[in-house]
């Protein structure tokens, strides 16, 4: 891939993690994997000081990309969830299912054994737990005043590193998706400042035990992500359309995430 390509390639592949940060049941950790873009963050973020040049020339296009999609787009998803939550989700659910081959094959490169049918099973069950989970109490969150949105800001930035895990879903299951939707469509400094605090913090500190596994753990790891990616399509799945023309865009938004995952594939391993 050239570099002209690769620079748009990640503005567009920032793009889509953008979507996948606002839209609940979509896994930001997942569409990187679909992307071929998970291990090069992981191991980035881990490491930042090493082939920092690099690192910036890679995040820079993925940042514009993401940044623009929440700022401009949060509004209209917001919409777009509120009144058409089937087919925005069938969208993804393409866009997701589209890269599970191309993650199976880097599961299977080194061989299967029991240890990696274990770790496939883990992840399965683990986002099924997780995606169980109560809302949790608005009251808990307003006894630690302001450290509160420190502490949202870790969940963000550590579930955004768990391939399968939606960040939106979590905060779903936590009580917290609409405020922090909210605050970014609004540019809610009061929120989002003490939130980004916490979200660096949360981002690195799992991103270093990521890039742990990858290099000593590489085929389990893989396994384990498969399970996470298999079962947030088991629990995040909305149900099916209702009428004739909710069928219509459904599939035709899941054929068009099918189609936009194969190409970004293809376009990553060209």
């Amino acid at each position: 891939m050239s570099k002209e390509r690769g620079f748009w390639y990640n503005v567009g592949s920032g793009f889509l993690l953008g979507l996948a940060m606002i839209v609940p049941g979509v896994s930001g950790g997942v569409l990187a994997m679909v992307l071929g873009r998970y291990e090069p963050i992981v191991a980035a973020i881990a490491k930042p000081l090493e082939n920092w040049r690099g690192h910036l020339r890679f995040f820079l296009p993925l940042g514009l990309g993401a940044g623009a999609c929440v700022l401009f787009l949060s509004r209209a998803l917001q919409f777009l969830i509120t009144c058409y939550p089937l087919p925005t989700v069938y969208f993804f659910f393409g866009l997701v299912l589209a890269g599970l081959p191309s993650v199976f094959r880097l599961a299977n490169a080194q061989g299967f054994g029991l240890s990696h049918g274990l770790s496939l099973i883990a992840g399965t069950c683990l986002l099924l737990v997780v995606s169980g989970l109560p809302a949790a109490s608005g009251q808990l969150w307003e006894s630690l005043g302001l450290f509160a949105y420190v502490l949202k800001g870790a969940i963000v930035g550590a579930a955004l590193v768990v391939p399968g895990l939606s960040v939106s879903m979590l905060l779903l299951a936590l009580g917290l998706y609409e405020e922090l939707l909210g605050a970014v469509a609004r540019l809610d400094l009061a929120i989002l400042l003490p939130a980004a605090l916490g979200f660096v913090p949360g981002l690195v500190l799992l991103s270093k035990a990521m890039n742990w596994f990858f290099e000593r753990r590489f085929g389990q790891i893989y396994y384990a992500i498969l399970g996470l990616m298999l079962g947030s399509l088991g629990a995040a799945f909305p149900g099916f359309p209702r009428w004739g023309w909710e069928w219509v865009l459904c599939l035709a938004l899941f054929a068009g995430g099918v189609w936009i995952g194969s190409f970004f594939n293809r376009e990553n391993e060209s």
